[in-house]
């Protein structure tokens, strides 16, 4: 059994996109993968673990398909919380029974009874899981819920559950052992046969008026170590296959259950993100999407998740539209919301991507075939050139692994050198990528760069500007605008030398 609620069964698994360390850093990615976990460690490193590879997928057949299923699980978390829990007792089943099965390979009796209690104890837990699937099975609707509670239902019948226990309490053999065997060279065994059942069962006067056919027989003295080990030994080759092959089916269930259970905290992950979110009263949405080579980007009340974690309170919201647009310039005054709208748009992207909700009340998009991102970072003393010398070479790492269809954001990129250079550089590479069909979600404070693509690409490309009150209030709220040139220099002369000195000039 497999559980196939992250994905349908004939969809194999993925690896995190490259870039990735870097895509998780200028997203702040920790943070919602934190609220995911709700201080549940294992949480915590199963959406770690599943989202990476959904932002380089763009497989529309899973993203339905996990949106379908967390629609089931946003809408019963009360038993989405049952399941889990059922599954996490009968996986602490096997901390009681570890020593048994590590023994496996060299003590054959051990193995054996070992897996057999497990098993005998996974009977009990298989049954509650299987009882309160049956339970709330009804009110589920998505395929992958429904197939995984079919699969409880038919594959731990209580037929096949019965008949499970009455091999279990054969392989006991509390009746004794019976096997066979041939002598070969210097009368060792060979192959030997396990009976099934084999033993007495009868009554003691039952045993003692039936007269048996004769047969060879021995006893061992109570002293004799050797004759003992050497015995056990030779039961032990008999019931290795047996052993081996109960030990497997215990491992089969477990693995089953460990499946389950990552796949289970993921949704459960996303329940308690959401929790968090519309507590601090942040509305989300599963999003609507397309797969084709049109681009399509639209959103209202479009909010950075993280920044709402890290404030505890709603942040400012945004609406836009670009629809059929690859290229979102984001230009304007200081500190007002241009990083924290970009961040929200590439967190969006991921959740997107992931099968999840964005914070949006509503939010259109379309599957990229990987997400990256360029940030202008500070200075380092471990760097080896200069800064400008640090952003080429990640610009250059990117290219190598970007392809079309994908989603590049840029935050203040080549703002390390001149105006002039900046901006030529930025347009050279704003060029090429959109050449590839690749989109691009850019930040910039380089008025050229800005001024020339508003010149040239205005048919295709959005333009928004954070504004700046007069008495320099922000509203974090962006609008539809071409790029001013300014350098709000006199907030830059507030910031260095106080709001005071100003007014005094």
């Amino acid at each position: 059994m497999k559980p196939h609620l992250l994905a349908p069964a004939d969809h194999g698994e993925s690896t995190a996109p490259a870039q990735w360390a870097e895509v998780s850093s200028d997203l702040e990615l920790d943070t919602l993968f934190d609220a995911m976990a709700g201080g549940d460690d294992y949480v915590r490193a199963v959406v770690a673990r599943v989202i990476p590879p959904a932002a380089g997928a763009g497989d529309a057949t899973i993203v339905a398909y996990r949106q379908a299923a967390l629609r089931d699980a946003l809408a019963h978390p009360q038993e989405l919380h049952d399941l889990y829990g059922l599954v996490v007792e009968a996986i602490e089943t096997r901390k009681q029974h570890f020593f048994g099965l590590d023994m496996l390979g060299r003590y054959a009796s051990w193995t054996l009874r070992a897996a057999i209690e497990i098993l005998q104890a996974l009977m009990t837990h298989l049954r509650r899981l299987r009882d309160r699937a049956a339970e709330v099975e009804p009110a589920f609707a998505s395929e992958a819920f429904r197939d995984l509670f079919a699969q409880l239902r038919t594959e731990l019948a209580e037929d096949w559950l019965a008949e499970a226990q009455s091999h279990l309490a054969t392989l006991r053999f509390r009746n004794g052992m019976v096997f066979g065997a041939e002598l070969g060279p210097g009368n060792s065994p060979v192959r030997q046969v396990l009976y099934a059942g084999g033993g007495d069962r009868s009554g003691w006067l039952a045993r003692l008026l039936h007269k048996a056919p004769s047969e060879y027989s021995f006893r061992l003295h109570p002293r004799d170590e050797a004759g003992a080990r050497a015995l056990s030994e030779l039961s032990d080759r008999a019931i290795n296959e047996v052993a081996n092959s109960v030990a497997q089916a215990a491992e089969h269930v477990f693995a089953f259950l460990e499946a389950l259970r990552t796949e289970l905290a993921f949704h459960l992950g996303c329940v308690r993100l959401r929790d968090r979110l519309q507590a601090l009263g942040v509305a989300v949405c599963l999003p609507e999407f397309s797969a084709s080579n049109v681009p399509r980007l639209r959103a209202t009340a479009l909010r950075d998740p993280t920044l709402a974690l890290t404030l505890g309170r709603t942040p400012a919201a945004n609406d836009f539209d670009a629809r059929h647009h690859r290229l979102l310039v984001v230009t304007g005054a200081n500190q007002g919301g241009k990083s924290t709208f970009l961040r929200s748009l590439g967190l969006a992207q991921i959740m997107l991507q992931a099968g999840m909700f964005v914070a949006a009340t509503t939010y259109v998009g379309t599957l990229s075939t990987g997400v990256f991102t360029h940030y202008k970072r500070e200075e380092d003393a471990a760097m080896q050139g200069g800064k400008l010398d640090e952003e080429l070479v990640r610009m250059s790492a990117i290219a190598d692994h970007i392809r079309p269809g994908a989603v590049w954001l840029s935050n203040e990129s080549f703002s390390s050198t001149n105006e002039r250079e900046g901006s030529q550089l930025l347009l050279d590479v704003v060029e090429a990528l959109g050449e590839r069909g690749i989109s691009v979600w850019m930040v910039t404070h380089l008025f050229d760069a800005a001024h020339r693509l508003a010149a040239t690409r205005r048919d295709d490309a959005l333009f928004l500007r954070a504004p700046r009150a007069e008495d320099g209030a922000r509203t974090f709220r962006l609008e539809t605008g071409e790029p001013l040139q300014t350098s709000f220099g006199a907030d830059l002369y507030a910031d260095v030398f106080g709001a005071d000195t100003l007014e005094q000039d």
